[in-house]
């Protein structure tokens, strides 16, 4: 399959009133079930900040209740920083596996994925769980960076498209590995793209500090939550909607990163400049260098003002 360049005028851009109608204020009825459960399959013995990390943005991003499933070493070091979570199975809404694991298929959390797809629930693939897709797999949403998804169609024989090809393809290879593969594909970079069918979206980073490592850990923490607050409060997790819940995660993590610059950089930020357009944000100060636990920190912020928005 040959990679073609996408069009600009192809891919809508995410504004903070697309993500206000994703995000689920909490209100009288609910409770902890309710605002959604998310199981975090994440970090290993080699990785384990990966797994503190998700659990720190889905905490941070709202979610009623975090369930984490990994090695009794690394929970123990969830649990010293996030006591919130809870270590072991049990139900939940959304799955969130890979982030931190070097290789799914060496470890013995890999058949949650089949679990999860066999049960109806959606997944957020990441990282290491990305040699465990398969075409057609339903409810996922993977979030491979271009040498990811290049390895990923590689392996299947889909596609031979180098990173490079990939990286430069305004979207074109988000759309079209999407196809292939029948679920929804988050291509993460400075320009994100998301794709599933005819539902095409782009987030900006109003600057590039998120570029740092353990921030794709934060991104997949806060899409877990997103997916898994809609489900518990009843709403009908198709594809589009699955897409814009997907968009509107990347546009919470890309502000949260621009939002904690500011803040490292002695920068005061009012709420309206949070869900601005980000090319106003281009002429305003380049901000300070970020850590990934930095951006997960900064969420609930970024939360607050697309509420009140």
């Amino acid at each position: 399959m040959i990679l073609e360049q996408s069009h600009a005028d192809l891919w809508s851009t995410v504004h903070a009133s697309q993500v206000r109608a994703v995000v689920q204020a909490p209100v009288e009825t609910d409770n902890k079930y309710r605002r959604g459960v998310v199981l975090l399959a994440t970090g290993s013995h080699t990785y384990p900040g990966a797994a503190v990390l998700t659990a720190q943005a889905a905490c941070r991003t709202g979610a009623g209740m975090v369930r984490y499933l990994g090695p009794n070493a690394v929970a123990q070091g969830v649990l010293a920083v996030r006591p919130e979570v809870v270590h072991g199975s049990g139900t939940y809404h959304c799955l969130v596996i890979g982030s931190g694991i070097p290789d799914a298929r060496e470890d013995e959390r890999s058949m949650l994925l089949q679990d999860s797809v066999d049960a109806g629930i959606p997944a957020v693939v990441d990282a290491g769980a990305l040699c465990l897709i398969e075409p057609g797999m339903p409810g996922l949403v993977i979030t491979p960076h271009a040498r990811e998804l290049s390895v990923l169609l590689k392996r299947l024989g889909l596609a031979n498209w180098s990173e490079d090809d990939i990286a430069s393809s305004r979207g074109g290879a988000a759309q079209a590995a999407s196809e292939l593969l029948g679920c929804t594909v988050l291509l993460k970079g400075r320009h994100t793209y998301i794709a599933q069918g005819e539902y095409r979206a782009t987030v900006r980073t109003p600057n590039s500090w998120l570029a740092t490592a353990g921030t794709g850990d934060v991104l997949a923490g806060v899409l877990g939550t997103l997916i898994a607050s809609q489900i518990g409060h009843g709403i009908d997790m198709d594809a589009t909607q699955l897409s814009r819940t997907t968009a509107a995660a990347a546009w919470l993590h890309a502000r949260a990163g621009w939002l904690a610059s500011q803040h490292n950089a002695g920068v005061a930020v009012a709420p309206n400049n949070v869900h601005a357009p980000s090319t106003m944000l281009d002429h305003g100060p380049l901000g300070g260098p970020v850590l990934a636990s930095d951006v997960a920190q900064a969420l609930p912020g970024v939360v607050a003002a697309v509420l009140a928005k």
